[in-house]
């Protein structure tokens, strides 16, 4: 794991099973503000990041689901599933993305067209393979929890922000930590001997004051359907806005080794607590 805060980092390995690893990254800036943990995970298949996953959940405490805040504890997820894994909808590209905004504390805004769920491929309206009109979609994404995946449309950007729940987004907030599951990530950071390439997929957290506070690559697992995990916890309420790059490259082109494409499943954070 790479982090770029200008600062020099020092890397402590805290657990490590497979492909599994949680990382304790410690620099200037974080000594400073507080050490984030930070759990990571990447492998072919489900089981691969569930440990990561889990345990991620845990240190934030209990699903606090659609009841509205504030709430001191707990944590909040977004799984696009629609609370049902047979649902197939392919929803359209939307701008902001508001669905959670009032029931779960967090609003997305791409700078492309906007944000959609949807299935690898099924439902009416044929899910990534006909949203991207690319058929190859329908085969190399797998769901973490089935059956949706979320991605941009048009972009490779995602940006996330947060508010108390149940405030219908008038209340600022911040969350302790923040982590998603993405699927293919087939690129990762320093590969290659002498390769300029970077890794294609980063999560870049920032401050109330939109101060960059931690920045990492995302694990990388090579081979189609693979799952990978990232997020950090702190130890109060300092994470205001998230900020993800999914891939190389806006989806669209084939997953082949001048593009890297990369969708993502649940997200998963901190209670949103109100800015003071």
């Amino acid at each position: 794991m790479k982090t770029n805060l200008n600062s020099n980092i020092r890397s402590t390995v805290i657990a490590a099973f497979g492909l599994l690893s949680m990382l304790l990254a410690v620099s200037e800036t974080a000594q400073a503000q507080g050490t984030p943990l930070v759990f990571q995970a990447a492998g072919p298949d489900a089981s691969s990041i569930q440990s990561a996953v889990d345990t991620f959940r845990a240190a934030l405490g209990n699903n606090n689901l659609n009841n509205p805040g504030p709430i001191q504890k707990g944590r909040r997820e977004i799984n696009w599933d629609g609370g049902n894994p047979n649902l197939l909808d392919t929803t359209p590209p939307v701008n902001p993305f508001l669905t959670f905004l009032n029931t779960r504390g967090s609003q997305f805004k791409t700078p492309g067209l906007g944000l959609s769920q949807a299935p690898p491929s099924g439902g009416a309206q044929g899910g990534l393979a006909a949203l991207f009109g690319n058929p190859t979609y329908a085969t190399i994404f797998r769901a973490f929890s089935l059956s949706r995946l979320f991605t941009p449309v048009g972009s490779n950007i995602t940006e996330a922000s947060f508010s108390v729940p149940g405030t219908n987004g008038n209340a600022r907030a911040t969350v302790r930590g923040f982590g998603a599951v993405f699927t293919d990530v087939d690129q990762a950071d320093g590969t290659a001997p002498g390769s300029t390439r970077r890794g294609s997929t980063q999560i870049d957290y920032f401050d109330k004051n939109g101060k960059l506070i931690f920045s990492s690559f995302v694990p990388a697992s090579p081979g189609d359907g693979s799952l990978s995990f990232f997020a950090i916890k702190f130890d109060d309420a300092r994470i205001a806005s998230v900020r993800i790059k999914t891939g190389d490259v806006a989806p669209g082109p084939n997953d082949d080794a001048s593009h890297d494409i990369v969708m993502m499943d649940d997200f998963i954070y901190g209670e949103p607590q109100l800015i003071q």
